[in-house]
């Protein structure tokens, strides 16, 4: 794939596969696609950063080894790389190499004369995609000889609503799948009037209206709350409305 920022069919082709995604890998591969259509841009790294270490795609493939990644890692603890602790940090904002440095200085980094002369480029822009304060993605598109414009960084911005909206979509879904993350009346021991009673909080009844509706007193309804924020863990209304509201499948 061989794309300029005018290549309209790349793009719309790109978007369509971050709207099919339906993981996070290929989310970002998805993403890879359409930030080197955006630009132009003559290679990218996208990493999934989370709990367990980072997960780096590449395009094209294999534009890092596993060892120039090593290299990456461990000259990036002692000399963090100003983009990448930037995309970590969850900034939406893109940031260009040429922001922080000269292309003097830049070749006179560490990290240039350990890895990045190994990667011809001379230019790179950054940013992060992600709704998941846990696992953010961390996007760089790189070039050769031409900096990133500031049209450039525009379509970048454009290009942020549909990615993070797929990435919203993607997180949700993969939460909900996680083994234990099924929070159903049944895992958390609830009882089925216990379960009536969350079903109406999440529906924003007080506990009046409540007890009216099961008939039972506002103050058994308090008693039967009492012992779902127990059962679950959760402090107040808002976050048990959220929660009950979160989930595909609940049963008495």
């Amino acid at each position: 794939m061989s794309a300029g920022p005018g290549d309209l069919q790349v793009v719309l082709s790109s978007l369509g596969a971050v709207a099919e995604a339906t993981s996070v890998e290929e989310l970002s591969d998805a993403v890879l696609v359409a930030a080197v259509a955006v630009v132009g841009a003559d290679s990218a790294v996208v990493t999934a950063v989370g709990p367990s270490g980072p997960t780096v795609r590449t395009w094209p493939e294999g534009f890092l080894s596993a060892e120039q990644l090593r290299t990456f890692e461990r000259v990036n603890r002692t000399h963090p790389w100003p983009l990448a602790t930037h995309t970590r940090s969850r900034s939406a904002v893109a940031l260009r190499l040429s922001d922080l440095f000269s292309q003097q200085d830049f070749r006179r980094l560490d990290i240039y004369g350990e890895l990045f002369c190994q990667l011809s480029f001379d230019h790179q822009v950054a940013f992060s995609v992600s709704t998941d304060p846990e696992r953010p993605l961390c996007v760089a598109v790189n070039r050769k000889g031409k900096d990133f414009t500031a049209d450039d960084l525009d379509r970048i911005e454009a290009l942020r609503r549909p990615l993070t909206a797929a990435a919203s979509r993607v997180n949700t879904r993969e939460r909900r799948a996680r083994p234990g993350n099924r929070w159903d009346a049944r895992s958390v021991g609830l009882s089925a009037r216990e379960t009536e009673v969350l079903s109406l909080v999440a529906s924003g009844l007080t506990n009046d209206q409540i007890g009216r509706r099961l008939g039972i007193s506002a103050r058994t309804v308090n008693k039967h709350l009492e012992h779902v924020f127990a059962k679950t863990g959760m402090r107040n209304r808002t976050q048990l409305a959220a929660r009950w509201h979160d989930q595909s499948t609940w049963a008495p």
